[in-house]
C-alpha cells in the first residue's frame, strides 16, 4: 500500500466519521427538543393546575369567581383587588404559554386546550372590564393576539362560562 492509497482510506475514514458524528448530534438534538417541550408542558400545566387548586381550595375566591359571572358590577373594595390580582396571574400564564406556544416549545395539542380555556374564560363580564382596565399590563403582541383572536370568538353556548356552574 501506498501513501496516496493510505491518505485517501484515511479521508474516507474522516468523511465516515464525520457523518456518525452527524447523525448522532441530530439524534441528541431532537431528544433535547423533545425533552423540552415535555418539560414546557409539565411547568404550564403545573402553573394553572396550582391556579385552579387555591380556587377549589377556598371557598371565597370560587365565590368571587362566581360573582364576576352573574354579577360583575357587586365586586368592590378589596374583592375587586383580589379579581385584579387572580386576573393579572391567569393571564400572564397565558401570556406565557402563548408565547412558549409561538416559540414551538408548547405541544400544539396542549395549547389548543388552552386556546379555548381563554376562550371561555374571557366571556365572564367581569373579566370585560379588567381587560379593558389592565391590558396595558401585558404586551403588545400578546394584547393583538387577545383583542383580535380571543375576544373575537364565540365560546360554545352549550357550555356556561367559568362562574356559572
Amino acid at each position: 500500500m501506498n501513501w496516496d492509497a493510505l491518505a485517501a482510506l484515511s479521508e474516507f475514514i474522516g468523511a465516515i466519521s464525520v457523518v456518525v458524528t452527524l447523525i448522532y448530534l441530530s439524534m441528541q438534538i431532537r431528544q433535547n427538543t423533545r425533552a423540552i417541550r415535555l418539560g414546557t408542558n409539565h411547568a404550564v400545566s403545573e402553573e394553572f393546575r396550582g391556579m385552579f387548586a387555591l380556587i377549589a381550595e377556598h371557598g371565597e375566591l370560587a365565590e368571587l369567581v362566581q360573582k364576576a359571572a352573574t354579577d360583575a358590577t357587586s365586586i368592590v373594595g378589596a374583592d375587586k383587588a383580589r379579581y385584579y390580582g387572580m386576573n393579572s396571574n391567569f393571564i400572564h400564564a397565558m401570556e406565557n404559554a402563548y408565547f412558549q406556544s409561538a416559540e414551538g416549545a408548547l405541544d400544539p395539542r396542549h395549547w389548543a386546550g388552552m386556546h379555548r380555556m381563554l376562550i371561555d374564560y374571557t366571556q365572564v363580564a367581569g373579566f370585560i372590564e379588567y381587560w379593558a382596565n389592565r391590558k396595558h399590563w401585558f404586551s403588545d403582541d400578546f394584547q393583538q393576539f387577545m383583542d383580535a383572536d380571543i375576544l373575537q370568538s364565540k365560546t360554545n353556548r352549550n357550555v356556561p362560562v367559568p362562574g356559572q356552574f
